[in-house]
């Protein structure tokens, strides 16, 4: 059997089974049973979830819901499936197991994991809260570290490698815990965050791991910017603190992102600070979104970068006017854009300036194919939508930089 990636199996999860279209031809073809045993307990009223998996690991019907009763559930099979992704759910806590037709879903909960969550001095770590992740990728259980540093999870699946996820003063920390044994103890000790940028680097972006996205503000009289950093963090520890953009000094902060979630961003003198959390080793897209009050950007780069890309959204190359260190990129990109000619210091400065109405559209005011909606919100100050920054990096994301723009 092809194993689905965790990326699917996450997807799966959280879309929690959304509704699917029935594929034509496809019936069921007979009952399954699985079972579940809860040591000390009972599992009866649990809520059960069965996908049936085609040869791509995609599901092929409605995902079947059912509850456990007296240790059982039964399900349809489907013919033609590969696989089936079964999810368990307590009030706590949510199992998951991926089996083969003809093989029956076995959920035995009877292990236990406890342990410490200390800083580098052994002094406990309270009010830290401890992930339990699945093998399969989507989270299991969470619990929260008590004042004497201590937590307890359970019931587990046994024989099992569990990842877990340890949230502590803003930092993610990362460990794994096997289950071959009925209790596991696992103590872990937690690095100080570091707070100093040189703990961070440019690297991973695709192509690029300075890209800055341009378009039309909503009233068309302005710039909207979208400038995000891919950035490594080369610490032993997670980094914790400010990363900095260098910005036009008539740059309104919109937001900032970090890993495709809404952050806090405050900017002054030329400068838009984004708060951001990196795990240790990480490689994570961060980024400012901000607006100017003119058609024009002109900037310092603001850190010693080999590979910059500026990108035109609802504007043509034709359109616009860049600093003789910027030029066409490649012929076969799918979106105007300029890149750097050698390679910019922090301080060098690049510059972009656009005239007439965003291209197809006829008007500085409603790009083609997207709504009016928010005309009259430009501060920004509330109701960003959390979209990704980055489909590749530079893909264009749902609705593009308007989504962005209308808040």
């Amino acid at each position: 059997m092809t194993q689905p990636t965790s990326a699917l199996l996450v997807s799966l999860t959280l879309a929690l089974f959304a509704a699917l279209a029935l594929t034509a031809g496809v019936g069921a073809a007979a009952s399954a049973t699985g079972t579940v045993a809860v040591e000390d307990g009972s599992a009866d009223g649990y809520n059960v979830t069965v996908a049936a998996l085609d040869a791509s690991n995609e599901p092929i019907v409605d995902p079947a819901e059912t509850t456990v009763e007296n240790g059982t559930f039964d399900y349809e099979t489907v013919d033609n499936a590969t696989s089936y992704f079964v999810r368990l759910e307590s009030e706590d806590a949510v199992y998951y197991d991926l089996v083969d037709p003809g093989e029956e879903p076995a959920f035995v909960l009877n292990r236990r994991v406890t342990g410490t969550v200390v800083d580098e001095s052994g002094a406990p770590v309270p009010n830290a809260t401890v992930e339990v992740v699945s093998q399969h990728g989507p989270l299991v259980n969470q619990v929260p570290v008590s004042a004497d540093g201590s937590f307890a999870v359970e019931p587990l699946q046994p024989n099992r490698t569990y990842p877990l996820r340890i949230r502590a003063d803003g930092a993610v920390y990362r460990e794994v815990v096997s289950t071959d044994a009925p209790s596991t103890e696992i103590d872990v000790e937690l690095p100080a965050p570091t707070a100093d940028p040189g703990a961070l680097e440019l690297s991973g972006g695709r192509p690029v791991n300075h890209l800055v996205r341009v378009g039309p503000t909503e009233s068309g009289d302005g710039l909207f910017v979208i400038e995000i950093l891919s950035v490594r963090n080369g610490a032993d520890r997670p980094f914790v603190g400010p990363v900095d953009f260098a910005v036009p000094s008539n740059a309104e902060v919109v937001s900032g992102m970090v890993k495709n979630e809404r952050v806090e961003a405050t900017a002054g003198n030329g400068t838009v600070r984004v708060e951001a959390s990196i795990e240790a080793g990480e490689t994570a897209q961060v980024a400012a979104i901000y607006r100017t009050d003119d058609r024009a950007l002109e900037k310092p780069v603001g850190y010693d970068v080999e590979e910059f890309a500026l990108m035109l959204e609802e504007y043509d190359l034709a359109q616009a006017e860049f600093s003789d260190n910027l030029v066409e990129a490649e012929a076969g990109m799918d979106v105007p854009m300029v890149t750097n000619t050698a390679p910019l210091g922090a301080d060098d400065r690049i510059s972009v300036r656009v005239s007439g109405p965003p291209a197809g559209t006829g008007n500085a005011t409603t790009p083609a194919g997207q709504s009016t909606q928010g005309t009259g919100s430009e501060s920004g100050a509330g109701g960003l939508p959390v979209l990704p920054l980055g489909v590749a990096f530079v893909g264009t994301v749902a609705g593009g930089i308007a989504v962005y723009r209308y808040v």
